[in-house]
C-alpha cells in the first residue's frame, strides 16, 4: 500500500498532478484543497495517499493532510459513492464544510457537488453522521439522543436530513416499528423520493 509520497511536482492540472519520486513518476488525483496547496512545478511536496486497486486499473489519490485522506476514505465507504463522488464532495465543500454539513443534516449542500444526486446526498448524511458525531453531540439538532427510543431514532435521522416533522411522520406512518431504525429510515427515504419525484 502506498500511503505517503514525497517528491518533486513535474506537472499539475485541475484535479491531478505528477510527482517525481526517486526518478519514478506517480500520477496522483487530488481534491481542490490539496490542489490549491500544491507548490509550483519543480518544487517538493509531501502527500498522504490512498491507493485503490480495481479490475480496470489502479488509482492513486493524494491529500495535503491525514484528516483530508481519512475524510475521503469515510466518504468512499458510503454505499453508492465511488472515487469520483468522494472527490467531488471534498472538492465542493472541503473537509470542514463537508463534516459540518453532514453533522447538521444539510444534505442539500452535498447534492450540489458534481455527480452527487439527492439520494446519494441523503445516504451520505445518514451513514456519515454517526461516524463523525463527536462525544456529546446530538443525533439531530434539538434532539437529545439519550432520550430517544429505538422507534424514535428513525424520526430523528429524518429530521437531521432536513425533512419537516410532518414529512418524516407521513413517511414513517406505515413502516413497522419492530424493524431496525436503519431499515425504517431507508424505507422512509424511498417513500420521500417517490413523493418528490426523485429517480422517476
Amino acid at each position: 500500500m502506498i500511503v505517503e509520497l514525497r517528491g518533486d511536482v513535474t506537472s499539475r492540472q485541475p484535479g491531478y498532478c505528477v510527482l517525481d519520486v526517486g526518478g519514478v513518476g506517480y500520477g496522483v488525483e487530488v481534491p481542490r484543497e490539496t490542489e490549491q496547496a500544491l507548490p509550483g512545478v519543480g518544487q517538493t511536496v509531501r502527500l498522504f495517499t490512498h491507493l485503490l486497486v480495481r479490475e480496470d486499473g489502479w488509482r492513486l489519490v493524494g491529500f495535503a493532510t491525514r484528516e483530508e485522506r481519512q475524510c475521503f476514505v469515510d466518504a468512499l465507504s458510503v454505499s453508492g459513492v465511488g472515487v469520483k463522488g468522494a472527490l467531488a464532495l471534498l472538492s465542493h465543500l472541503g473537509v470542514r464544510g463537508l463534516k459540518a454539513a453532514v453533522k447538521e443534516g444539510r444534505w442539500q449542500q452535498l447534492k450540489e457537488a458534481p455527480g452527487v444526486g439527492p439520494k446519494i446526498a441523503q445516504r451520505a448524511v445518514l451513514e456519515l453522521s454517526s461516524k463523525w458525531k463527536g462525544p456529546g453531540e446530538m443525533i439531530a439538532p434539538g434532539i437529545d439522543p439519550g432520550a430517544l427510543e429505538e422507534a424514535d431514532e428513525a424520526m430523528a435521522a429524518l429530521l437531521s436530513l432536513g425533512f419537516s416533522g410532518q414529512e418524516a411522520a407521513l413517511a414513517l406512518k406505515d413502516v413497522p416499528l419492530d424493524r431496525p431504525a436503519g431499515d425504517r429510515v431507508r424505507d422512509a427515504l424511498r417513500r420521500l423520493d417517490r413523493r418528490h419525484g426523485v429517480g422517476a
